[in-house]
Formats: structure tokens, C-alpha cells, sequence
């Protein structure tokens, strides 16, 4: 689906907010904040000044200040935009960042109203400050506000806005246990999980607190998508198949859309290729090849690694 990004569940990318912190295990490689700190030294200064000073370094390392800016020039993006697209809203940030004020982020739900030919994708680790902005009464009354601020006289369409999805990232039970209910309880069109980098196994009808006879209806309690994939990049960590599988499972009995993107840099070892390798448990533990009850993974790279899991394409949207 991607065009304009190399992300395959959207078709381009729009930041107007960025900067960003760690929130959780997942972060610890994040690829956003070395792609911030390269564009803070870009020689053009319309890309350096948006990041300028979001970043430092520490052990030779980019790592966040925890500074999160609202970019004008990039906010308005979308006003130009005249073919209908999806757009993944802020990939090199978090829209529910506790350092970013309502106002910057109200600023961003108006231009999404304003904008009702684009459906907008939108992520966060922080769901309880998502669930408490997107359920507070006077939220969109300020968006109107801003809206008007554009075009005099607007107002909102509907709330929740159906052009926005509002999504959390879960990498392992601890935090799907967390987040999820979170999410199913916020105001949304549509509300999805990106399980990636997922780094254990996660139970979406124990996160979800589903048993007995309502054991397979997730699609009714609020879980629209899920998308799933495991971890590219310098250091990155393997992905057990089997937690994707399970993953594609429970989605498959609940009527939830799947997306399965990618088994990341990890897969299985592939004949004549020398890379390193190393023995997985279920448990998400590295141990020694061999090792019984481990699987065999080897460090291939994301293009060997693939798209296919048990030699099937996933690529489920919700409706």
C-alpha cells in the first residue's frame, strides 16, 4: 500500500510534531530519534530547525532531550495534499506525549477535521493521556476554535472524527495489559494495536479480559486492526514466529483485521548465507542453538527476513 514511505500499512507519513522520549522496551531502538538527530545537522534550515536540540548524544548514541515542537510548515501539509491518501500522523513522535501541550495537539486534530478526504492514522505509547484528551468534554469545542482559525465558520463534522484511527503500540503482555484497555475505552472511529517490535508473546483476549463464550469477540469489543512485526535496525531483537501466529489466530476467530508486516531482521537460516544465529524460546530468551525447546534464528536482515508468515501474505484492513 505504502508510496510515499516505506512503511507498508499507510500510503505516506505527516509530522508536525516532533521530539519524543522513551516510554517503554520498545523505544530502546527507535529509529526515530536517529533519523531526528541526523535531520537536526541537514544543512537546510527549514529540516535542521525543526529539530534543533530534540536530540543529543550519549555514549556516542542519539538519545531524546524529551523536547517536542509543533512545526507550522508541516502542520499545514495536508491542505496541499489533493489526491484522498492515508497518512501515518506523526511516525518520528508520539501524539500523546505528556511534554506536548493540548493546544499544539488540538492544532493537529483540526487540521485532521479539516481535511475529512484523508483518513489519518495515529499512534501513541501514552494511552491514558490519549483517553483522557480524547474523552474530555471540552476537547472539541477548543478544536473548533482552531478550526476557525483556517476557514471561519467551521465545525466538527462528528466526534470522534471517522476520518482518525487512534492506535497503541503493545510489545509484550506487560504493556498490551496496559494499553489495551486503555484504547478500547477512548473515543475513536477506529481503534488498532501495531504490535512491532513485538518482543514476547501477547493474548488479545487477556488483555481485553474476554472468556467463555465471548472468548473470540474482539472485532466487538472495540479492536478494529492489528498490526504485527518484528524488529529491524542496528541491535534489533528477534520475533518467535509463533507469537505472530498466535497473534493472526486470535484475530482470525475475533474479526479483527490482521496486517502482518514483517518477521524484521531475524528469520530462518538460509543455506550458504553465514550470518550469526542463535536459539530462541518461547519465552522470548536467547540461549545456545540446539538448545531444546528453541527455535533456530538467524540474523539475515529485513529484506531476507520477509513479509510471509507460514508462507502467507497478511495484509488485512479494517473496514
Amino acid at each position: 500500500m505504502s508510496q510515499n514511505t516505506k512503511i507498508q500499512w499507510t500510503n505516506d507519513t505527516w509530522n508536525p510534531i516532533a521530539g519524543c522520549s522513551i516510554a517503554s522496551p520498545g523505544c530502546s531502538h527507535c529509529y526515530a530519534v536517529r533519523d531526528a538527530h541526523r535531520m537536526s545537522g541537514n544543512p537546510n534550515p527549514s529540516i535542521a530547525g525543526k529539530f534543533a536540540g530534540l536530540t543529543a548524544t550519549a555514549k556516542g548514541t542519539p538519545v531524546w532531550t524529551g523536547e517536542l515542537r509543533l512545526w507550522q510548515p508541516a502542520l499545514l501539509k495536508p491542505f496541499r495534499w489533493r489526491k484522498r491518501r492515508m497518512a501515518f500522523a506523526n511516525s518520528l513522535s508520539d501524539i500523546g506525549h505528556e511534554n506536548l501541550p493540548d493546544g499544539d495537539r488540538e492544532a493537529v486534530w483540526a487540521v485532521m477535521a479539516l481535511n475529512p478526504l484523508h483518513t489519518f492514522q495515529t499512534l501513541t505509547k501514552r494511552a491514558a493521556r490519549m483517553k483522557a484528551w480524547l474523552s474530555d468534554p471540552a476537547t472539541p469545542g477548543r478544536i473548533e476554535e482552531i478550526m476557525r482559525q483556517y476557514k471561519p465558520g467551521a465545525f466538527l463534522p462528528d466526534w470522534p472524527l471517522r476520518n482518525v484511527w487512534v492506535g497503541v503500540s503493545v510489545e509484550d503482555q506487560k504493556w498490551a495489559d496496559e494499553r489495551i484497555p486503555l484504547l478500547l475505552e477512548t473515543p475513536a472511529a477506529v481503534r488498532f494495536i501495531s504490535a512491532e517490535p513485538l518482543l514476547g508473546a501477547v493474548s488479545l483476549r487477556q488483555s481485553i479480559g474476554l472468556a467463555g463464550a465471548n472468548a473470540g469477540n474482539l472485532k466487538a469489543a472495540g479492536l478494529d486492526w492489528c498490526i504485527v512485526g518484528g524488529e529491524s535496525g542496528p541491535r534489533s531483537r528477534p520475533m518467535h514466529p509463533d507469537w505472530a501466529r498466535s497473534l493472526r489466530d486470535e484475530c482470525r476467530s475475533g474479526g479483527t483485521a490482521f496486517f502482518f508486516k514483517q518477521h524484521g531482521a531475524w528469520g530462518d537460516p538460509i543455506s550458504g548465507l553465514k550470518r550469526k544465529t542463535i536459539g530462541l524460546m518461547l519465552d522470548g530468551r536467547c540461549v545456545e542453538v540446539g538448545t531444546p525447546g528453541s527455535i533456530c534464528r538467524a540474523n539475515v536482515g529485513k529484506k531476507r527476513g520477509g513479509t510471509l508468515l507460514d508462507g502467507v501474505e497478511h495484509l488485512e484492513f479494517p473496514s
